[in-house]
């Protein structure tokens, strides 16, 4: 029956955890030859922040927003820095793509929560907490 109560704390809290932001640190070195295209795809809600800062090599740079609608996009640069505040509450993808010939760094951050699939695992712990507590309710006083 503890475990039970257990799950379900544990459940709820962490149900009600992922959906606050969380700040996420980039710090990315892509190579020209290997992994030279990177994607991050942050759920951000309206206002959350972000700051991006690319050095080194060229490169390209994009991001889009919930809606596919390109926000920024900026070609054959070798520094650019770009700070972004979600005007809609999605989730968001920002491109970097090597196009030179040597090293490209990623640095900022950006705010983010967890996914839908988190969603699940969270409903499944509560669900689950659910049966046992009623198992141990009905073993105990049955």
């Amino acid at each position: 029956m503890i475990s039970g109560i257990a799950f379900i704390v544990i459940g709820a809290a962490s149900l009600i955890d992922s959906n606050i932001p969380r700040k996420v640190e980039l710090d990315k070195t892509l190579d020209p030859k290997v992994n030279h295209i990177d994607v991050v795809t942050p759920i951000m809600n309206k206002g959350n922040v972000g700051k991006i800062i690319i050095d080194g090599s060229e490169f390209d740079f994009k991001i889009e927003s919930p809606d596919n609608e390109i926000i920024v996009s900026v070609t054959n640069r070798s520094h650019y820095e770009y700070d972004l505040v979600a005007n809609n509450e999605g989730q968001y993808r920002i491109e970097t793509k090597n196009t030179g010939n040597s090293t490209l760094q990623i640095d900022g951050d950006v705010e983010t929560k967890a996914s839908p699939l988190a969603f699940v695992g969270h409903m499944m712990l509560l669900i689950t907490g659910i049966i046992v507590l009623g198992i141990g309710i009905k073993a105990r006083y049955a």
